[in-house]
């Protein structure tokens, strides 16, 4: 809540945009809210809902998937 993860990731972004990198893209559980509220706020949109089989954990989970083009910075 201090603007941490925000920062990082921003600074990530700016890094891969940097290498040459147009576009980044990251998932997570779709539980997980306050993540997925981050990842928004920092400009990545949802490109995929849905369950995927996850190698380490060995379940299918529920999950998303954010991309960012990294020009609209």
């Amino acid at each position: 809540g201090k603007g941490v993860g925000r920062a990082i990731l921003l600074h990530l972004c700016e890094v891969m945009a940097a290498e040459g990198l147009a576009t980044a893209r990251l998932d997570t559980h779709a539980g997980n809210e306050g993540a997925i509220r981050l990842y928004e706020r920092c400009g990545f949109i949802i490109v995929w809902r849905g369950r995927e089989y996850s190698k380490s954990m060995g379940v299918e989970l529920e999950k998303v998937h954010l991309e960012k083009r990294l020009a609209d910075r």
